[in-house]
């Protein structure tokens, strides 16, 4: 059986139009947009810098994204089809922004120690 599907090809590419757009004009602080973490919000420097890594970094992997749910709807690979993988592959994306945002983060500012509470 031979499918013609895009699979979640057109919502990585809103996701990434967003990010890109996010990247261009970054949201304010405290605001509903943008990435919050305790350590990203403690002050302007730290959140200005988390927002910036966190849209540079899904730039970066929604585009990975795209072009693998691009190329399976081209190529008629079927794996690359399947919403199941892509949406796998999409919820391991995701933390691994979270992750690599708090990295950045604790690297960029090792003063800065979260309060635990």
């Amino acid at each position: 059986m031979s499918t013609n599907s895009f699979g979640l090809a057109a919502g990585f590419l809103v996701i990434l139009i967003i990010w890109i757009y996010q990247r261009v004009r970054m949201p304010k602080m405290h605001s509903l947009a943008g990435y919050m973490s305790r350590r990203a919000i403690k002050t302007e420097e730290t959140w200005q810098f988390a927002q910036r890594f966190y849209s540079t970094f899904g730039i970066e992997i929604f585009t990975i994204l795209f072009l693998g749910a691009v190329a399976g709807g081209l190529f008629n690979i079927a794996w690359l089809q399947s919403v199941n993988v892509q949406a796998v592959a999409l919820g391991i994306a995701l933390i691994l922004q979270n992750i690599a945002t708090e990295r950045e983060l604790r690297h960029a500012f090792p003063n800065d120690h979260v309060n635990q509470g």
